[in-house]
């Protein structure tokens, strides 16, 4: 079986035509279509419906296309573990991240790792955390930050760093007048804007109102961004991650953030990884360079 023709085939999954399979493939359009009508004869099956102006996958071109994948990964895996041979640096780590943190924290360790570790690449995936989860146990990531230390036995953990929160609320609130750190206690009288389901920062926010009686906003955010400008327009409050009010952040006119004084809420964020992954052995690295570009946020 020629592989270059599994691979025209995952190219016409993708792009649902030939013209643009053969495009994305750099060949000819007869090219390609030759070498996919070659594997339907090897496979004594029909891949691909062709009718005038629309091609589409049968049934069975989707579960060829499934293993397709599968194999093209697979191939992929065999490359890098030829470069790890001479330098285990020399890697492609596809990193989950979820997205009250991935834009936040991504721009500070980059510059970071490519400086470091010049041979190595981190292709990132921003997703909600049940999601990563998911995708870490499936092997469509090799690891994911993630605000919970996961249990199961075939995966690693390292915690990397904790994260404080800071309070964000309108200028013409009662928090707005005075920059002084305040208690948390001081949430009790104050109702809480919040992250929608499915946020792991929701669950955050939620522990941190149900311990000093803070009420709970009716409305729900899709992101920190709305959350920000919800709360100029508001007389609510609201909870911000440390790295998402650093430069060069800007916060929008009308926003103040008041730090809180110590005990501070916080999160944990750790690096969870398959400890059967071919990128294991540097993962422990991954996490110290993660930990170091992270440490005293406060202090920035």
């Amino acid at each position: 079986m020629n592989i270059k023709s599994l691979e025209y085939l995952i190219a016409f999954a993708k792009e649902e035509s030939f013209t643009k399979a053969a495009e994305r493939m750099h060949v000819s359009q007869p090219t390609l279509s030759t070498q996919i009508k070659k594997l339907e004869d090897l496979l004594g099956v029909c891949l691909i419906e062709r009718t005038p102006g629309k091609q589409i996958l049968t049934p069975a071109g989707r579960e060829v296309v499934y293993y397709a994948n599968r194999i093209h990964a697979d191939i992929s895996n065999i490359y890098q573990a030829a470069r790890r041979l001479e330098d285990p640096w020399s890697s492609t780590v596809v990193l989950g991240v979820f997205p009250t943190l991935c834009p936040y924290l991504m721009p500070r360790i980059m510059p970071v790792l490519r400086k470091l570790k010049p041979n190595f690449t981190v292709r990132f995936v921003e997703e909600k955390s049940a999601t990563l989860i998911e995708m870490l146990h499936s092997g469509q990531i090799d690891a994911a930050i993630l605000s919970e230390r996961l249990t199961e036995s075939t995966l690693r953990v390292k915690h990397i760093f904790d994260e404080d929160f800071v309070l964000a609320a309108s200028t013409n609130s009662e928090f707005g007048h005075q920059s002084t750190p305040i208690d948390i206690s001081q949430l009790s009288s104050q109702k809480v804007l919040l992250l929608e389901d499915g946020h792991c920062m929701r669950r955050s926010m939620v522990d941190v109102c149900q311990k000093v009686g803070a009420k709970q906003s009716e409305f729900c955010a899709t992101s920190l961004e709305t959350l920000r400008y919800m709360v100029v327009g508001s007389k609510d409050v609201t909870l911000l991650p440390r790295l998402a009010i650093l430069p060069p952040i800007v916060q929008p006119t009308g926003l103040t953030i008041r730090e809180f004084n110590s005990p501070k809420p916080y999160r944990s964020l750790y690096l969870n990884w398959r400890a059967a992954s071919p990128v294991d052995q540097i993962m422990e690295g991954v996490g110290k360079i993660i930990s170091g570009v992270c440490a005293n946020l406060h202090k920035n």
